[in-house]
């Protein structure tokens, strides 16, 4: 069986290992048109990453594929409904550690609240130690809107009460369990965004997502507010956020995601005040590595044996 990864920079031998009976071709970097469907002509099996996109032609153009493994949670990068329709199965990784992104999520929020960046080049450029200009915010105390109670959602909900912060949220999906658990309130999405100190958004990129938070949206925000994106950039509508940002309508915001990363250079984000940006670097710690990888061995495996696991889940098509 011949299967291709694209984007695999690390345990290579280990994925070679664990197929070691079949034809295994690894690239390490993106792979996207002629030049995916070149190397992946002839696959059964291929695993890609967020950048390497899986178009309807290039599903045309692959006859013998029959299982696309992406190693992310999100899938936005597959025309996974196409695929499903000619009979290709598509998995992803549903959690390679939820609470990773969610510590992300925070170290995001306190550098903003806390204006960490801005004092530590502060001190190494200036050679000084005034405290003035660095009047922060408190978690403590304050409304964290949630927009999104997946398992990331959940996790960023278990660091909250760590920090004595009050939880709302907002999800199509309401989740009784875990608000049982953390006794938050469930609100529209406008009465969220009304009250919350800090929104943080966990969901994926569909069609109803795309630009959710927008000039609209922004507008109804709480005066002084933070934003924290860490789920996909599509989300949000950058220039809507960097005019809030330049206004002062929002005290800043954290930003590990934009609208076209492998084009970085154009987003509008990177010349507004106020914002922290990391490149999409949330889930990547040493222990995500390795899960995402085992993960994808297992999926592939079950897919071998007949019986796959972790297929993507159907109502975010």
């Amino acid at each position: 069986m011949r299967i291709v990864f694209t984007e695999l920079k690390s345990h290579v031998e280990e994925i070679k290992e664990a197929f070691r009976d079949d034809e295994v071709i690894i690239y390490d970097r993106p792979l996207n048109g002629d030049e995916l469907i070149n190397a992946a002509r002839g696959a059964e099996i291929l695993s890609v990453f967020i950048y390497s996109r899986v178009t309807e032609e290039i599903i045309d153009a692959l006859s013998d594929l029959r299982l696309i493994v992406t190693r992310s949670v999100g899938f936005d990068h597959i025309a996974a409904k196409y695929a499903l329709n000619k009979g290709i199965t598509v998995c992803h990784i549903p959690d390679y550690g939820s609470h990773v992104v969610a510590e992300h999520v925070f170290a995001l929020l306190l550098a903003i609240a806390r204006k960490i960046p801005l004092a530590d080049t502060y001190v190494k450029e200036k050679k000084k130690f005034d405290f003035e200009q660095f009047l922060g915010l408190e978690l403590k105390g304050k409304t964290l809107g949630i927009i999104g109670t997946g398992k990331i959602g959940a996790a960023v909900m278990s660091i909250a009460s760590g920090f004595g912060m009050k939880i709302v949220a907002y999800d199509v999906y309401e989740n009784k369990s875990l608000q049982a658990k953390y006794g938050f309130p469930y609100l529209s999405l406008e009465e969220l965004l009304s009250i919350s100190d800090f929104v943080t958004l966990h969901i994926p990129l569909t069609p109803s997502t795309y630009h959710l938070i927008n000039e609209n949206t922004i507008a109804k925000m709480k005066k002084g507010s933070i934003l924290i994106n860490a789920s996909r950039g599509g989300v949000v509508d950058s220039q809507a956020l960097k005019d809030a940002l330049e206004s002062g309508h929002l005290w800043g915001a954290g930003i590990d995601v934009l609208e076209d990363e492998t084009h970085p250079e154009h987003d509008v984000l990177l010349s507004a005040p106020n914002v922290i940006i990391t490149p999409h670097s949330a889930f990547y710690t040493k222990e995500t590595l390795q899960r995402i990888v085992q993960t994808t061995i297992e999926t592939i495996r079950s897919y071998k044996m007949g019986n796959p696991i972790n297929k993507i889940p159907l109502e975010y098509l």
